[in-house]
């Protein structure tokens, strides 16, 4: 067994280990998570705006509260999830820049206007002329919003980097208005940046007149049949889910932070895409596109605590009792971090099956209750809010999510029962 895990090792550290590393050090990628995580307080905004505006059975039996409620908190969503690709901006340009060796001021001023220049300001709507509808009317000098909320983060994306990465070149190549030394600094930047910030708006410019003679029309056409949504299906795929859980695990064990290699990196931000579409179809009273979102982890994250309540339970040795007692009170809270590292979990041969394995089987029941009753987690709750609490909260407080969580956690417990035993039978007889 252990030249087994020996070779699993070292075949992990030659070959899966350096696409990790070369993921996670990526200058993209890192300004990918930067850019989400940036954005998490307005998602987490708009998800309490729309649970206190579409509070369960409220208009049933207070309906009075129910419309001062939506009165007052639906003005919310419009400038929190309908403008969600610009504070996506924002945060990726920032932290691009930064990478790119360049004023984050003026990252950010570039990446703005790159993107704004290839939206189109027209859109093909019914309108309201002296009482009559007219279908198909073309609007001119307006935004749409749907290309500033969540189907618009894509093409945000792409533009943040072509503009910045045209600013950072033609900044660094010196194609800049040098201004005499004598001249302060707060009046000789902007004109530094003058030529970069114009030569990056120049290929903006480009884009959008190349796309109009296209059958797309618009960027944001092409990016959203080209690249969102198959993007989006591929991370709504529950087997891709499963593995990539499966990849965390491994990862994990051998005491690599798998989460943010793997789950954070690569699947994270098109899970958070998929929430604030589920989010904007919840608000306009639709049926919700995607299951597998960033609200999705409220069943998945809390996996850990199933076996940390078996080892609890069963632990009779002292190494047992006084990790559990460490352990248990934290896994409320969704930190696992004593029972992983205190036990231990890494490297632990007695533990590897379950621990590769447990927690995806959890996640497929988990996803089939899910479809089944239909409960799907549309907010995404504080990762640190206890059990059945957050599940609720995500689901906008469907009982149905007391009943998943309760089933994946009984589902974990009963597999991870055998391997605690096995464990604190080897701990006891060390003990003696």
């Amino acid at each position: 067994m252990n030249s087994f895990m020996e070779k699993l090792e070292g075949i992990l550290n030659k070959y899966l280990m350096p696409v990790a590393d070369n993921l996670n050090k990526n200058k993209i990628m890192t300004a990918i998570k930067d850019g989400m995580m940036c954005s998490l307080p307005v998602t987490l905004i708009a998800s309490v705006a729309l649970i206190l505006s579409n509070f369960p059975f409220l208009s049933n039996y207070a309906p009075g509260i129910d419309a001062v409620l939506k009165k007052i908190f639906s003005s919310i969503n419009p400038v929190t999830l309908g403008l969600l690709a610009i504070y996506i901006i924002i945060g990726t340009a920032r932290s691009y820049s930064k990478n790119k060796n360049i004023d984050p001021m003026y990252g950010i001023m570039c990446a703005l206007a790159s993107f704004l220049l290839v939206t189109p300001f027209s859109t093909v709507t019914d309108v309201i002329v002296d009482g009559e509808v007219i279908k198909n009317a073309t609007v001119s000098n307006i935004i749409p919003t749907n290309v500033l909320g969540a189907s618009g983060v894509f093409p945000a994306l792409i533009i943040t980097f072509i503009s910045i990465s045209v600013l950072a070149y033609l900044e660094h190549k010196k194609f800049t208005i040098k201004m005499p030394d004598s001249v302060p600094d707060n009046i000789a930047k902007p004109f530094l940046a003058i030529i970069p910030i114009g030569g990056a708006i120049l290929v903006a410019l480009a884009i959008r007149l190349v796309f109009e003679i296209t059958p797309f029309g618009t960027l944001q056409n092409c990016i959203d049949t080209v690249i969102t949504k198959p993007f989006l299906s591929l991370g709504n795929n529950i087997w891709v889910f499963l593995f990539i859980i499966f990849v965390c695990q491994v990862l994990w064990f051998f005491g690599i932070h798998g989460t943010n290699l793997v789950l954070n990196t690569v699947w994270q931000p098109i899970a958070l895409v998929a929430m604030a579409a589920n989010l904007e179809a919840f608000s306009a009273g639709q049926p919700l596109p995607y299951v597998l979102t960033a609200a999705f982890t409220c069943f998945t994250g809390q996996a850990k605590l199933s076996e940390i309540v078996a080892l609890s339970v069963l632990g009779k040795s002292k190494q047992a009792k006084a990790i559990s007692k460490l352990s248990l009170v934290p896994a409320l809270f969704n930190i696992h971090e004593p029972f992983v590292f205190g036990l231990p979990v890494i490297m632990n041969t007695t533990l590897v099956i379950p621990w590769m394995i447990v927690e995806s089987l959890q996640a497929g029941l988990a996803y089939f209750l899910v479809v089944l009753t239909g409960a799907v987690p549309i907010f995404q709750a504080p990762w640190t809010c206890p059990p059945i609490i957050q599940q609720l909260i995500a689901t906008n407080f469907n009982p149905w999510s007391v009943v998943i969580t309760i089933a994946t956690f009984a589902l974990g417990f009963v597999l991870w029962v055998p391997f605690i035993k096995l464990l604190d039978k080897q701990y006891l007889e060390n003990e003696k």
